[in-house]
């Protein structure tokens, strides 16, 4: 954390990992999460392999789990308290802070992503844009798998390469 009076602070120092990180996530603020007004939570990912810790007011860490996509990790990155991993090879990994569920999803290989409020959108490369409510964590009745609903097609199928979303 940062303080104008005294520069920046060390709030946590996870253990030592036997793996390089890739790639962080930091969630500032939680507000009414299911892991308290004031926690913040940090993630980290190697390869595969993502952790998960929730962090409180006083510096001190607990380590919420280890989740695994099973492909390698090429962003990760928190829509509201919802952690998401996310691979160019189609697979896409949510933890809802509420139900404490890791989901892992097999969509359209993906080349591009921008988050919108509590929407996921996913830039595909067979010209779709899909999207995911990750704060309602929709999952289907059928099968229970993550709800992922397409929103556009291009109708040449030309990969969707960016994505930048605003919403007023």
């Amino acid at each position: 954390r940062v303080k104008e009076t005294s520069g920046w602070q060390q709030v946590f120092s996870s253990p030592r990992l036997d793996w390089e990180i890739e790639r962080v996530a930091l969630n500032a603020k939680v507000l009414g999460g299911a892991l308290g007004d004031h926690d913040k939570m940090v993630a980290v990912a190697s390869y595969h392999e993502i952790i998960l810790w929730a962090l409180q007011a006083d510096g001190n860490g607990s380590e919420i789990g280890v989740f695994h996509l099973g492909v390698p990790v090429e962003a990760l990155f928190f829509v509201g308290n919802q952690l998401i991993a996310t691979s160019h090879t189609g697979k896409i990994g949510v933890w809802n802070a509420v139900t404490k569920h890791w989901q892992i999803q097999d969509v359209v290989p993906i080349n591009s992503y921008d988050a919108a409020g509590t929407f996921l959108l996913l830039g595909c490369n067979n010209g779709s844009i899909y999207y995911v409510d990750v704060q309602k964590f929709p999952l289907r009745m059928k099968d229970n798998d993550l709800l992922v609903t397409e929103l556009y097609r291009d109708p040449t199928e030309d990969a969707v390469t960016a994505l930048s979303v605003y919403l007023t």
